[in-house]
């Protein structure tokens, strides 16, 4: 799997990016071709079933381009003086006027306007003809329209407030946004958001769909750019960070007994697809041994006789690493059934755990309801994402409880989000577990005393997907997006398991055990660490962090 920023080795000559000849697959979202734009306020984009359309917002005019080079074939004059939505459809060019807010069909032969109507609310920016239909993005909604007369047939919120254009692949519409750089995969009836791109510069001015590629115009950067979407590679890995990670224990006995028996066990941080260690992890204490889980987990394991009253044990560890942010683009229709996942990970990761109590018929009963008759493998994970986060509130109240009394109550701590959706995948059959991490918390170098877990769900053709449904637990149909297939740069993962871990038990980072003799007041502390790699000293040059242990702290 490619690593970094970008995916593709190409070849530059004369503006126009080519893919080197070795490179076989692009990742979504990968630039396969780019070229100047015609114009220098392009605000809109079509294409015509052969030649690309583009608008010029000031000039007025509309462009008709060969996307093999870039050059203009032929231009009209817009038979609006603001030409904003670009789209193509019956034969006509619709163009809707930032000027009067109308929507007229351009006759591309003959020159002239065959149809006008007004637009269903201000600031229609985007365009796109459907099967049948129109869809308009204008202000905070994207309405689906009757071409006759501008008829709505329904509506949806957009995905993100600054959304721009749309552009219709024959299933999905695709809705750029200026602001954050990106451009959303929607499902046209509801406007639920199925995937995300970045959009290849700062401000997408339009978009279009041929041929299986995207083409995102920019305003910015006057540039034409044509966008992998289908394709062997579904994953891209970007954005990579290279920091120290530290992690601190530490067991405070305040007496007045002694604490006796004391065992610790650290999950260790592993070779994950977006996540590389650049050395081994350094102990403050050498581990009594080394262990492997049955999930595969690797493990340090410590162990203390005693601590006594008004004492303390501690324990740190360190590792470089890069971690990069994930992102899969899942197309649900390539995305296969339950019985296309392989046999042995179907039983290991369906099974029942203490925590999850799926044989409950609570929970049996509101996943036969969540799920209904549905077979995608995608649908069905989807579906009960979007249960838990429209049935919980984040709520960090202490203790794990089991997602039948976490549903009932509805609140939640991330790790009883992340209980509550494996159990209901795997009550629906379908493969779930968990990993954990530690965590960035705003600046680059940053404590993070809070932690945080997430599922992961097996897809056919993707493998094991990150589902963060504490993260999505948003209003905007985008940031719940982002909790399905994507992962930011901000976690170094340190345990990926299915719970009941014979060294973990059902926690992630460190798991702890002691007893007590006589009555003791023990507090457990645990933080985490992040500090870049390179760090600017006070005279502004740049060196390597210098190796150290780690601090204890609390809380």
């Amino acid at each position: 799997m490619r690593r970094g920023t970008c995916h593709q080795a190409c070849l530059f000559i004369a503006g126009t990016v080519f893919l080197a000849a070795h490179i076989v697959f692009a990742a979504p979202g990968d630039v396969v071709k780019s070229l100047p734009c015609s114009c220098d306020y392009p605000s809109g984009l079509a294409w015509d079933g052969d030649r690309l359309l583009l608008a010029d917002w000031r000039a007025a005019k509309i462009l008709r381009i060969d996307p093999g080079d870039g050059t203009v074939v032929r231009e009209w004059d817009a038979p609006t003086l603001k030409p904003h939505g670009l789209t193509f459809g019956e034969g006509f060019i619709w163009v809707s006027d930032d000027h009067t807010g109308t929507i007229q069909a351009f006759d591309p032969e003959r020159g002239v306007v065959e149809r006008t109507f007004q637009a269903p609310a201000d600031r229609a920016t985007g365009l796109a003809f459907g099967k049948e239909t129109l869809f308009v993005l204008a202000g905070d909604k994207v309405y689906e329209v009757l071409p006759e007369d501008g008829t709505i047939l329904r509506y949806f919120a957009v995905p993100e407030k600054s959304a721009r254009c749309l552009a219709f692949d024959g299933r999905y519409l695709w809705i750029s946004d200026r602001i954050k750089n990106e451009i959303y995969m929607v499902e046209p009836k509801v406007g639920k958001v199925i995937g995300i791109v970045a959009a290849p510069g700062p401000y997408a001015a339009g978009v279009a769909w041929a041929n299986d590629y995207l083409w995102n115009v920019d305003l910015q950067n006057r540039t034409l750019y044509k966008l992998a979407v289908h394709g062997e590679d579904k994953v891209r890995i970007f954005d990579t960070r290279r920091a120290r990670v530290e992690y601190a224990w530490a067991l405070n006995n305040y007496g007045p007994g002694t604490v006796t028996e004391v065992k610790v066990n650290l999950g260790l941080p592993m070779e994950l697809a977006s996540q590389k260690l650049l050395g081994p992890v350094t102990f403050s204490r050498e581990p009594i041994r080394r262990a492997t889980d049955k999930w595969g987990q690797p493990c340090a394991l410590f162990e203390w006789a005693t601590v006594a009253s008004g004492a303390k044990a501690t324990l740190e560890y360190h590792v470089d690493a890069e971690v990069s942010a994930i992102r899969h683009l899942i197309i649900p229709e390539e995305t296969g059934t339950l019985e296309q996942i392989p046999a042995e990970i179907r039983t290991k990761y369906t099974a029942n755990g203490s925590r999850y109590r799926i044989d409950s018929p609570f929970i049996q009963k509101m996943v036969k309801e969540i799920v209904g008759d549905e077979k995608n493998a995608y649908w069905i994970a989807r579906k009960i994402y979007d249960y838990v986060i429209d049935s919980l509130e984040y709520q960090m109240i202490g203790g794990w409880d089991v997602p039948e009394v976490v549903l009932k109550r509805g609140t939640g701590s991330c790790s009883e989000y992340t209980y509550t959706f494996i159990a209901l995948c795997r009550a629906a059959g379908l493969p779930a577990r968990y990993q954990g991490s530690i965590v960035v918390r705003g600046d680059d170098a940053s404590i993070d005393e809070a932690f945080h877990r997430w599922a992961q769900v097996y897809l056919p053709g993707h493998g094991w997907v990150p589902v963060d449904a504490n993260r999505g637990d948003k209003a905007s149909p985008a940031d719940q997006a982002r909790g399905f297939g994507e992962l930011a740069n901000r976690f170094l993962i340190t345990t990926q398991g299915g719970g009941d871990s014979e060294y973990l038990a059902w926690s992630y980072n460190s798991f702890t055990k002691y007893k007590m003799t006589g009555y003791c007041r023990v507090e457990e502390d645990t933080f985490g660490y992040f500090r870049p790699l390179e760090e600017k000293n006070g005279s502004g040059s740049t060196n390597a962090t210098q190796a150290g242990e780690c601090g204890t702290g609390t809380r």
